[in-house]
């Protein structure tokens, strides 16, 4: 969304609330801040009422919707009226509700956890308290339970950002909310990995909190833990109860000792409700229809595919928006017809020599195309990818062998040939040493239309030879983004003096490269370091390129040098060099952004 769009947006929130709810809020803000500070004189009531206005005001004021100045509104209330409850244990309150259903973690059961809310006051506990008039009185004197007064729609959307077993420790904060952790719509239950001597009563609380269960639609189920073969049949009652409530977010990362598989119940794929959904650890074996007309998201993680159970998938997923798949393995074909379809993430894919070494990408209306991580031994092909705008190559394939040098070089120009129509593009450090390498072999790229290009850790020497060769495709270029990776640091002093000597062939070099990027000189505004902790030898490289483009760049607005590193001064000792260079456009800035500085960025001009 434009900047336009979310200016009318927040006004639009503001405009819909209504003044008695502003009203309402204040005074519950007040009641608070009497409890805890009793006043005996209309003075006193009229500061705090001033305090209590200030506070809503800059809620208000901060707040990006409605749901964000309610959650912010709550958990300031919630600041101030929480004590530390760090030291008793606590039961699992019964149901008010008259539920009659009992099982091994009923009524009753004591939990090992103490109650804590530090997971809501954390962002809110360093907050600068409101001076108020000294008082007398003790705060436990007449304690009234406002919490209890705070709507059920704050109360449950608070739930929202907490584990169940959390939702179930805010019961000791008041009466009303013993009752309402029941109506929950959103459900975590997570283990740390190797808890396995937790898993029976793990289950017993996970069963008792969905036979409590009261609400009607469950919005989220998230599983996280330790999974045997023992309870995988619990896991399928879990799933089957959030699939009977109309779930809409589901979540599945079980972790396995014995490499074990949970298999998904076949109920799963026919839940129409489901909006969200990632699965990892899991097998993925669909054996019927699929019916997930209202999908959008799915991620597949460490999982055996085949192309006939993802056919199913992609033509029972009408509306899916954003694929992923990490580390997975099988899948010969990823053909999507959605018309929804946007972004579609490929991480460490696993190709095997018994289930094929190419993976096709069929999907016409894809905006968006990653090909991340550890992918040896095969190839990417695109096939129909005409709608893209933006692609990252940022995978890479196995260690730099002469007898690979042509293949790789084949498969990244081939990728460049189906991608020159994307204005975006992110190439990183294995693709470009690929082309580095085949510099000798005279290989020509196509003619790229990205305007924003993105190079990962490839501005050292080596790598000088793969930019030139995408400036000189990429002949609309206006944004440049170079980021270099961190390296062993070098004896020598980094200054000026040595930076001129060590930097003379690099310039020479860069100039006599003028011709064959001589277009792309005539578009580029903005350029951008990122210094990840880079030694004297690639600041050295990156500085005549930075030089080259201050003198030749014809619309060059600014550089910006973002030093990450702390304790680095090379990018001070560049922005320095760089002050005093000839400038073709004499209104570029050079932009130093340091965290030493103190302050965002550094102007120097």
């Amino acid at each position: 969304m434009d900047g336009a769009g979310a200016v009318l947006d927040m006004g639009d929130w503001r405009a819909q609330l209504p003044p008695e709810s502003r009203e309402r809020i204040v005074n519950k803000i007040l009641e608070t801040l009497l409890r805890h500070h009793p006043v005996s004189n209309r003075e006193g009531l009229q500061e705090l009422n001033k305090i209590a206005l200030r506070i809503e005001g800059n809620f208000y004021a901060a707040a990006i919707s409605q749901s964000d100045y309610l959650r912010k509104i709550s958990l300031k209330m919630l600041t101030m009226e929480t004590k530390a409850q760090n030291t008793r244990p606590y039961a699992l309150p019964s149901n008010p509700a008259g539920n009659s259903c009992e099982d091994s973690a009923g009524k009753g059961k004591i939990l090992k956890t103490p109650p804590s809310m530090a997971s809501i006051s954390n962002g809110l506990r360093h907050q600068k308290r409101a001076r108020l008039p000294p008082s007398n009185q003790n705060e436990t004197q007449n304690p009234v339970d406002y919490i209890s007064q705070l709507p059920n729609d704050i109360i449950i959307h608070i739930f929202s950002f907490l584990t169940t077993k959390d939702a179930v420790k805010t019961s000791v904060l008041s009466k009303q909310w013993r009752s309402t952790w029941t109506s929950n719509q959103y459900m975590s239950f997570s283990l740390p990995p190797g808890s396995s001597s937790n898993l029976k009563s793990f289950i017993a609380f996970v069963d008792s909190v969905l036979l409590r269960c009261t609400a009607v639609q469950v919005k989220r189920f998230l599983f996280d833990a330790p999974c045997h073969a023992f309870m995988q049949s619990s896991l399928d009652t879990w799933l089957q109860f959030a699939i009977m409530h109309d779930v809409e977010e589901v979540s599945i990362t079980p972790h396995y000792w014995r490499y074990n598989i949970y298999e998904l119940p076949q109920i799963l794929f026919l839940c129409t409700t489901l909006v969200s959904l990632c699965m990892s650890q899991c097998c993925f074996s669909v054996l019927s229809a699929v019916n997930w007309r209202s999908l959008k998201i799915l991620r597949i993680e460490y999982a055996e595919l085949y192309d006939e159970g993802m056919v199913r998938v992609f033509s029972g997923s009408p509306v899916l928006e954003f694929l992923e798949l990490k580390s997975c393995r099988g899948v010969k074909h990823i053909m999507v017809e959605s018309k929804s379809f946007r972004e579609l993430v490929i991480d460490s894919h696993e190709f095997r020599p018994d289930q094929g070494l190419m993976l096709k990408i069929w999907a016409p209306h894809l905006l968006k195309l990653r090909l991340l991580g550890n992918s040896q031994g095969g190839e990417f092909s695109l096939d129909e990818v005409s709608s893209l705008t933006e692609a990252e190559l940022n995978f890479d394939m196995e260690s730099f062998a002469l007898d690979k040098v042509k293949a790789h070089g084949d498969l990244v120009v081939g990728l460049l040939k189906r991608l020159h129509h994307v204005t975006k593009l992110v190439m990183g450090s294995w693709c470009l040493q690929v082309l580095s390498l085949m510099e000798a072999r005279e290989v020509f790229l196509p003619s790229l239309q990205c305007r924003h290009l993105i190079l990962l850790g490839t501005a050292d020497h080596e790598g000088v030879p793969a930019i030139v060769k995408i400036l000189e495709s990429t002949r609309c270029l206006e944004k440049l983004f170079l980021q270099m990776t961190c390296t062993l640091n070098s004896a020598v002093e980094f200054n000026a003096e040595g930076v001129g000597r060590h930097n003379s062939a690099g310039e020479e070099f860069w100039n006599s490269a003028k011709w064959r990027i001589h277009q792309c000189l005539m578009h580029l505004k903005h350029v951008e370091i990122v210094d990840r902790g880079a030694n004297l030898l690639l600041w050295e490289s990156v500085l005549s390129l930075l030089k080259f483009l201050l003198q030749n760049a014809l619309c060059l607005d600014k550089i910006l040098i973002n030093c990450t590193n702390s304790e680095s001064s090379q990018a001070v000792e560049v922005a320095g060099i760089l002050l005093s260079h000839p400038k073709c456009c004499p209104s570029t800035k050079v932009i130093l952004r340091c965290p030493s500085q103190g302050c965002p960025s550094k102007h120097v001009r």
